[in-house]
């Protein structure tokens, strides 16, 4: 895997009139820097971490001391943390105590922070816990940085879409080796998880077989595709034999304007800015 472009401090302006929002994954850090004040600004770089030799977190450290651009001090900071570490719990649970003992039930001997996200208009709250070396960095680099599960974005903005028509709607976000599904009924989340996949075909039996247990039906439930464009095109005809509706995620039009990147950055990143 490549670096994209090296983020160096001339790519820009005054920092304050830009802001940062990141994915961290296990191997490569993605990046998009976005100007609050002029359009076609957007710009995307996906940074390797390299944990061959080295843990994940010096790993991460040593990909963001590289780039000097990163520690600038930005208007907003958006940190998207990948952590199979979650659960997701009705919003109606508040108390610290509850939420921790959730956490440690579900991740047996887990001892760093939990982090939550809520999801306004389902009723529902993600509880992530992270490690505290690993959110102690995040705090000491970044300035003020909010810190989101993986799958929040995605939920908050898949959530406004689903309310339109009566049909049942499960979306897709392909990547690489990755599979993000999410399931909405009527006013209602379904499912939220992430599947690993090491073929497309694998990804089509995860959706196939999530739909069957969540009771979505084949000839009227829909089915949207956002992420990777190689591997939507893949598992698409597939797809179809067994499904009415399959089809693509159509890119927010809000954020054509960002420029032209926009079209080759993931698409929980993306969409980030519109679920604010």
């Amino acid at each position: 895997m490549e670096q994209r472009q090296r983020l160096d401090r001339e790519l820009i302006g005054e920092p304050r009139l830009w802001r940062l929002a990141m994915r961290i994954g296990e191997k490569s850090l993605h990046v998009i820097l976005l100007s609050t004040i002029e359009d076609n600004s957007l710009i995307y770089s996906e940074i390797p971490i390299d944990s061959a030799n080295t843990d994940r977190l010096k790993a991460l450290e040593e990909a963001v001391y590289e780039n000097p651009l990163l520690l600038s001090d930005f208007g907003r900071i958006d940190c998207i943390v990948e952590t199979e570490k979650f659960i997701i719990t009705p919003s109606i649970i508040k108390s610290t105590e509850v939420r921790e003992r959730m956490i440690k039930t579900t991740f047996e001997n887990f001892e760093g922070e939990i982090i939550t996200n809520e999801l306004p208009g389902i009723n529902a709250t993600i509880l992530m816990g992270i490690e505290a070396d690993f959110i102690g960095f995040l705090r000491r680099t970044f300035n003020n940085p909010h810190i989101h599960h993986h799958l929040s974005s995605l939920c908050r903005y898949f959530n406004h879409k689903s309310r339109l028509g009566n049909s049942g709607k499960m979306y897709a976000n392909m990547r690489d080796d990755r599979l993000d599904l999410l399931a909405f009924g009527k006013d209602s989340l379904l499912l939220a998880n992430t599947f690993r996949y090491r073929d497309p075909m694998d990804a089509v039996y995860y959706i196939l077989a999530c739909r069957q247990s969540l009771g979505l039906d084949a000839g009227s439930d829909e089915l949207f595709l956002a992420g990777v464009k190689e591997v939507r095109e893949t598992i698409t005809p597939t797809l179809r034999e067994y499904l009415a509706y399959v089809m693509p995620v159509i890119f927010p039009s809000a954020m054509f304007k960002a420029g032209k990147e926009a079209l080759n950055a993931p698409f929980d990143l993306i969409v980030l800015p519109l679920c604010e």
